[in-house]
């Protein structure tokens, strides 16, 4: 079967199956909760603002029930989020230690996100009758501004080893010729003297210009993944490619220095030059990946209350005396979700799509299936031809620009074909829940009774959960092989001594389970408390 072989060609056909599947239930875990983390408050403060303004204290209830939601679900997205990071740690150490000692930051940062988040969720939900309406509006907003802000350190180091802001890719949509993508660096003149300009030039190593104290160079990532890879595996310069574009001189006088020590100052040269700042938050896609996630966030959250509120009417009589209150919270959910839906499906997904055509074409490529080795999803559909009409000026900014040809990209540079279908099952599922969208808000506003829409309200959050799945697996499978863009692929962040298999499926089922107990404590405190 083709998606089974397209399956088999992701777990197989790249190192560490196992791993990145654990991996991928590991975030994916957290994700699904911490959507609701980013995404309840953005509600919560919202409502609050309506019964600030209007007095009805149905709002102030719906407020009070969106914050326990958050409450609840934050406890567990900390521990899972700590679960991810022991998972990256013992799995992928190498990526962890380039990881700390080269963008630092922003995980340094986060910690005080984490704080800041924690400190305002708590007291907002728990210290409610010690402020004012006003304050507590305040640390409401405060709460989701720290969940925010955590966000946003972490999708940087995310958007860094997706297209780090050093590495460029070569790529031109009016040719459509590609070449593999060249990594910018700063080399401190006393390890340029060291290296043969004419070996240098053999091996695609362009110097771009020499300022005070270094070289600037663009070196093509083949060779800076296999310098990687050495130098993790504890090579010295005289065993590594490096002694290959060295000087004879330099190449005896080095023989027996680490190779991880001479990158370490290249690298660490380079930060201090670019800045941290620039290497961190400038790199491709980085506000658009941001703003991305937030609208998932809120997205999925929208529908999930639009989904329970729907489920509260079609269990609930005519006569019961909250039915008023319910359609009210189902009207707000409703419009949340028409709104979220229509951002994700235009200004926020036209730059994230803009981004990964620039920045990462051997994704776009994958994404859009154009390879003579499947049948693409939209040919299939008979969308082929407005596909690929439209698709270059959407992504390019030009009708005659072209679409990265798969089959023309090196082997080694090729993501996983399953990314193509991922994208185009997660863009069908996204203009479903549009349309389920348009339909809950029209038949909301209208005081409609049909049955037949509450339920499809009710299944609502599992298309927009799927949907969000599918638009993260698509983003970190079509990084294969890649663990950072140009830089370190995923056989170099491996540890040398992984788990056996049953080790990684007794953790997955525990990372479910946790989820599993999540759901039913979400139940009882929300569902059967309310």
């Amino acid at each position: 079967m083709p998606g089974l072989d397209l399956i088999s060609q992701w777990l197989a056909g790249y190192p560490a199956g196992g791993e990145r599947l654990l991996s991928m239930v590991g975030i994916e875990v957290h994700w699904f909760i911490l959507q609701y983390v980013l995404g309840l408050p953005l509600l919560a403060v919202v409502a609050e603002a309506l019964w600030l303004r209007s007095g009805d204290e149905d709002w102030k209830r719906l407020s009070r029930t969106l914050a326990k939601g958050f409450v609840a679900v934050f406890a567990v997205g900390a521990a899972t989020g700590t679960a991810s990071e022991f998972g990256l740690v013992l799995l992928w150490p190498n990526l962890t230690e380039a990881a700390g000692r080269y963008i630092y930051f922003p995980l340094y940062m986060e910690i005080f996100a984490f704080i800041m988040e924690g400190a305002f969720i708590y007291l907002y939900y728990y210290a409610e009758r010690r402020m004012s309406p006003k304050v507590h509006l305040v640390v409401g907003l405060l709460a989701m501004a720290g969940a925010w802000y955590s966000a946003s350190m972490i999708l940087s180091v995310n958007s860094f080893m997706q297209s780090p802001a050093n590495v460029v890719a070569n790529y031109d949509p009016s040719t459509g010729s590609w070449a593999p993508p060249d990594v910018l660096l700063y080399v401190p003149t006393q390890i340029a003297q060291a290296l043969d300009p004419n070996k240098l030039s053999a091996v695609g190593i362009r110097i771009l210009g020499s300022g005070a104290g270094d070289v600037t160079v663009a070196i093509p990532s083949g060779l800076v993944r296999t310098l990687m890879a050495e130098a993790f595996s504890g090579k010295t310069v005289a065993e590594s490619t490096l002694a290959a574009v060295a000087t004879p001189e330099a190449a005896q006088a080095i023989g027996s220095v680490p190779l991880k020590a001479v990158l370490d100052q290249i690298v660490a040269h380079t930060i201090e030059r670019a800045g941290i700042f620039q290497i961190t938050f400038m790199s491709g896609g980085y506000l658009a990946t941001l703003m991305h996630a937030l609208g998932a966030a809120v997205t999925v959250s929208s529908f999930t209350v639009a989904g329970a509120y729907a489920l509260r009417i079609l269990r609930s009589s005519a006569e019961d005396p909250d039915s008023e209150y319910f359609r009210k919270a189902l009207k707000f959910a409703s419009t949340f979700a028409l709104v979220a839906i229509a951002l994700q499906g235009t200004a926020l997904g036209h730059a994230m799509g803009s981004a990964v055509a620039k920045h990462n074409p051997e994704k776009f490529a994958a994404m859009e299936g154009t390879s003579s080795q499947i049948v693409s999803l939209p040919d299939s559909l008979g969308l082929g031809g407005l596909i690929r009409g439209v698709m270059p000026a959407l992504s390019y900014g030009s009708p005659d620009a072209k679409i990265p040809n798969y089959d023309d990209i090196d082997p080694d540079y090729r993501p996983p074909l399953l990314v193509h279908y991922m994208y185009y099952v997660k863009i069908g599922l996204g203009v479903l829940l549009g349309l389920i969208g348009l339909l809950l808000a029209i038949s909301a506003w209208r005081g409609s009774k049909a049955n037949w829409i509450l339920w499809l309200t009710a299944i609502s959050p599992a298309i927009a959960h799927v949907t969000s799945f599918l638009g993260w697996g698509t983003r970190e499978l079509g990084r294969k092989p890649w663990a950072i863009y140009g830089i370190m692929d995923v056989q170099t962040e491996l540890t040398i001594n992984p788990p056996p298999a049953w080790q990684l499926a007794a953790v997955a089922l525990y990372l479910a389970l946790m989820l599993a107990l999540l759901l039913a404590a979400v139940y009882v405190f929300l569902w059967r408390r309310r």
